[in-house]
């Protein structure tokens, strides 16, 4: 009985194997990203504080980073099944 049930799930648990294994590696990939992201931030800070950019440059580009770690955030609730920070408002 349980050969006949390992037989007939089977498909079912390779499908979900897979998912669980893209799923992972989204997680990795935002991770690995949002890592950058705050290096990114971390370097602008440096820049600023010997000067190499000015403080208009320094608010733009920490704007964009910002966003963009604003997004990865969003993607990740999403993957995660989880509801966004607007909807919890």
């Amino acid at each position: 009985m349980f050969l006949i049930d390992d037989l007939l799930l089977a498909p079912f648990k390779g499908i979900r194997f897979i998912a669980e294994s893209v799923h992972d590696a989204a997680e990795d990939e935002i991770a690995n990203r949002r890592t950058a992201l705050r290096d990114e931030l971390n370097e602008l800070y440096i820049q600023l504080d010997i000067g190499e950019i000015t403080e208009e440059e320094f608010d733009r580009r920490e704007e964009e980073v910002l966003d963009a770690l604003d997004a990865l955030e969003e993607a990740r609730s999403t993957l995660d099944g989880e509801d966004g920070p607007a909807a919890s408002s």
